[in-house]
């Protein structure tokens, strides 16, 4: 069994975990909603929840008795950790973003105007995908549209939503939108608790200067 005394709660494996829980339950709520701003409150809830969770886990550090409940929270964000991981694509993939969301449009009775790839985004322990588009259609349309984008096989997070009018008979309104996919590279993925786990330091690397707690994706 595991030292849980040993844990590098500053290492960034460990903040990983933590920091890719955060994008799990904005998925989780996302999947729930129509429009990622419209219950931004709620959000932020969760996220300040995570945080308590983590001053918890520090504070018990070195806590005999909390042994075995840090170990079973440990387990059980690793559990969400691999569960947020099935979400995210180990590379971008433009071809299939575009047939998704080309459905999507099509099954909201709307019509895509605009989409428009955008670099993606490092964001630490994985990467945002966005996408500029823009579609013409109607409010019953928009509400469909922003419903299958929550429910894609991908985590997907719609932001800046402009809603104009477009004075056509059959699409009342134009809105445009940025929708953020993610991917998660190979080298940035954890295999197995066990990797929180510190090693022991030998006499030679204690002569090496201490590297910073900043992980660098390749």
């Amino acid at each position: 069994m595991i030292d849980i005394s040993k844990i590098d709660y500053k290492s960034p494996t460990f903040l990983k975990i933590v920091g890719t829980v955060v994008l799990f339950l904005l998925v989780l709520y996302l999947w729930n909603s129509m429009s990622y701003s419209a219950n931004k409150k709620i959000i932020d809830e969760k996220q300040s929840e995570l945080e308590k969770l983590k001053r918890e886990l520090i504070s018990a550090k070195g806590s005999a008795v909390k042994i075995e409940q840090i170990w079973a929270e440990l387990n059980r964000l690793f559990t969400q950790y691999k569960l947020v991981e099935e979400l995210l694509p180990r590379e971008r993939d433009l071809t299939d973003f575009l047939k998704k969301i080309d459905l999507a449009v099509k099954q909201a009775d709307a019509k895509l105007l605009k989409i428009e790839q955008k670099p993606s985004q490092n964001a630490g322990y994985y990467f945002q995908d966005p996408y500029e588009i823009r579609i013409n259609t109607t409010f019953h349309g928009l509400g469909k549209f922003l419903s299958l984008v929550a429910n894609l096989p991908f985590t997907a997070l719609v932001k800046d939503v402009k809603i104009g009018k477009t004075g056509g008979e059959k699409f009342s309104i134009t809105t445009s939108m940025t929708i953020l996919a993610h991917h998660m590279e190979t080298e940035q993925r954890i295999t197995k608790i066990e990797e929180l786990k510190v090693k022991r330091k030998t006499t030679k690397d204690k002569k090496k200067p201490k590297r910073k707690g900043e992980y660098k994706p390749s």
